[in-house]
């Protein structure tokens, strides 16, 4: 074997490890932000069924008394902040998982990419398709 070839492969081995590490960081990441989407759930749930005026909730470090509605609100827009990360997070898996089996000489995962039919698609399929 060449220098020039033990250096290709050594550079291929190089990118493939660094693409794995974060495959699987993302992979850790995803599990920590599905764990707080749990619990930001769960509180909201608690929330909705207390019949308290007024609430406590933690804001970073800190315990806070506020109004139920507030509490909510904040609940809320943080699962939605949340959903978001999760998101982007996937998007992102997804592209990296491509581009690690690429390197690997293996082809794409074909499931990858599928994207949910519009409501125009879907009532176009319901209109031709009597079963739907």
């Amino acid at each position: 074997m060449s220098q020039t070839d033990l250096t290709k492969s050594i550079e291929i081995i190089t990118k493939t490890e660094e693409l794995a590490d974060k495959i699987l960081a993302n992979k850790q990441e995803l599990t920590v932000m599905d764990k707080r989407r749990q619990e930001t759930r769960q509180a909201m749930r608690l929330m909705e069924k207390s019949e308290d005026k007024k609430v406590w909730i933690t804001i970073g470090s800190m315990l806070v008394k506020m109004e139920r509605a507030k509490a909510l609100d904040l609940l809320k827009k943080d699962q939605q902040q949340i959903e978001q990360q999760i998101n982007l997070i996937y998007s992102d898996q997804k592209v990296l998982v491509n581009k690690h089996r690429d390197l690997e000489f293996k082809s794409p995962f074909s499931g990858t990419h599928l994207k949910p039919l519009e409501k125009k698609e879907f009532d176009g399929l319901k209109a031709n398709l009597p079963l739907l």
